[in-house]
């Protein structure tokens, strides 16, 4: 097959025809260069022997189309959003390849072939986004339909993050606790994911609402979807009495696995009159490659008892209080000579010398006005390292399974991860309630397709070679030239085919186009 190539030589664009051809001595596929003429720019499409030639990328998009269509995302989006679902799928698709921001939508859908979607400029992309983020009915039915197929009897994973924005007229964009430590207002994500890290639902909150106080509106939600058969997973973050007792209060349509804080006195009374025989031989088991300590008791909370499993790491102990006191000492060599008369001056000094989660370790000597460690609170912090407990109001459930599912809840980290840092999704550039809605939900439908991709990659093996978009870039090298109407699919390496069969997809289906 012949197709147009060009060539940047000082500042001026060349194009080339390319012919491939099979070597028979060297056994492989080889391309001759036949030199045309400088581009014409006036010209488009270019022609090559009076015969007009379109050539786009077309392996990336027929995988992505194949993984969409299979997700059966299409048929749920046509169904929610009639007018404009190619669009918000082009746009998801969108981020997963480039991650660029929205408004170079138009140059990147211009190279890519088997993509249904109208060339959205900036201005038209914010109507889109202001008018999918209004339809707030839509996104629900699509919520409810996408967990429909998803199905509600897996575990739960659910976590908060924060989104930092420019912004100073939207609602929900307020100053609080930003856990990227940014000086800017932000937004409130909540995501929950299956133990499939497929994400399921999200919520936005103001950003000065903390994280134990939006659970109650999650459990809502939960009830809502009707996940009966599920286990709710949280991390130590969620963690409160009144939380508990709201959990509880659906035990019978939620179940709930939760890490308690050591704030909570009875789970300090717990883990004494449990800590000597936790340390035994008797408690031990092996997982993984790790030797661990359990015991299962009970804690009593307004009157209802809850499954308590207590949990000791011997090896985490001393490297915890290894690295914690290193960390101390290291801090006390820098300030063991300052001296203060004035209170004032130590907590201004303090403030400014000493990291913000070492603060309560040290204190002041009122009579000699130097620094020292607080012995107290650091006897406190070492007493509990290496501990944890994990409270649950569910069957009886064998340790290993208990530590499997709960190691699991960095799976929406994870997620948080990949819609900041390789969908563009850490930002928020916009100047309306509605427009902000409508850009999140474009990103958590490319966050779903994302963490298909991710799924089928890990299971067979694909990250040893690649990463997502470096398998995308490899795809986008099977192109597709359109000769006055009639396609022709460039040929198909080995990597390519194996990529292809590691997603169920056979080489010969790209000849068909696909949406």
């Amino acid at each position: 097959m012949s197709y147009i190539a060009k060539q940047k030589i000082k500042g001026n664009i060349y194009l080339y025809r390319v012919d491939s051809y099979w070597d028979k001595e060297k056994k492989q596929s080889r391309q001759k260069r036949t030199y045309i003429g400088p581009e014409n720019k006036k010209k488009c499409p270019k022609k090559l022997n009076n015969i007009e030639i379109v050539y786009k990328k077309y392996g990336n998009m027929f995988l992505l189309n194949t993984i969409i269509s299979n997700l059966g995302l299409r048929k749920i989006l046509s169904e929610c959003f009639p007018d404009d679902y190619n669009e918000v799928i082009a746009l998801a698709v969108y981020s997963i390849c480039s991650g660029s921001p929205m408004y170079l939508f138009p140059q990147w859908l211009h190279e890519q072939c088997n993509i249904k979607s109208r060339s959205l400029h900036s201005r038209e992309i914010s109507s889109l986004c202001e008018k999918a983020g209004s339809n707030q009915i839509a996104i629900r039915n699509f919520f409810s339909s996408w967990i429909s197929k998803t199905g509600t009897d897996s575990d739960i994973y659910y976590d908060i993050t924060s989104i930092s924005s420019y912004s100073d007229n939207i609602d929900f964009i307020e100053w609080g606790y930003n856990r990227d430590h940014e000086n800017l207002p932000q937004t409130n994500l909540g995501i929950a994911c299956n133990k499939n890290s497929i994400p399921l639902f999200y919520q936005l909150y103001p950003g000065s609402i903390t994280d134990v106080t939006t659970l109650k509106s999650s459990l809502t939600q939960l009830e809502y979807y009707d996940f009966s058969n599920a286990v709710l997973i949280l991390d130590r973050g969620f963690c409160s009495r009144l939380n508990i007792m709201e959990m509880n209060a659906l035990s019978d349509k939620i179940q709930f696995i939760q890490p308690v804080t050591y704030s909570m006195k009875k789970v300090v009374e717990l883990l004494k009159a449990n800590r000597k025989k936790l340390r035994q031989t008797e408690t031990a088991f092996k997982y993984n490659e790790e030797i661990l300590h359990y015991i299962e008791d009970t804690l009593d909370i307004e009157g209802v008892k809850y499954r308590a499993h207590l949990f000791y790491n011997e090896k985490a102990e001393a490297d915890l209080r290894n690295n914690f006191m290193h960390k101390i000492l290291s801090i006390k060599e820098k300030i063991l000579s300052k001296k203060f008369e004035k209170m004032k001056d130590y907590l201004e000094f303090r403030n400014n010398c000493i990291p913000e989660k070492y603060l309560q370790y040290f204190k002041l000597n009122r009579k000699t006005g130097c620094i020292e460690l607080n012995h107290r609170n650091i006897k406190n912090y070492l007493i509990k390292s290496g501990y944890f407990v994990l409270l649950s109001n569910s069957e009886k459930i064998k340790k290993e399974c208990l530590l499997e599912r709960y190691r699991n809840r960095d799976t929406v980290e994870k997620l948080f991860d990949v819609e900041k840092n390789e969908l563009d999704g850490n930002r928020l550039r916009v100047h309306s309630q509605y427009n902000a809605d409508g850009r999140i939900f474009i990103k958590f439908i490319a966050l779903i397709i994302y963490s298909k991709i991710s799924s089928i990659m890990k299971k067979k093996k694909l990250f040893e070679k690649f990463t997502l978009k470096e398998m995308l870039a490899e795809m986008s090298k099977i192109r597709c030239s359109d000769f006055d109407g009639k396609s022709i699919v460039s040929e198909i390496s080995k990597t390519q085919k194996d990529i292809l069969r590691a997603f169920d997809v056979k080489p010969e289906e790209l000849k068909k186009p696909r949406y």
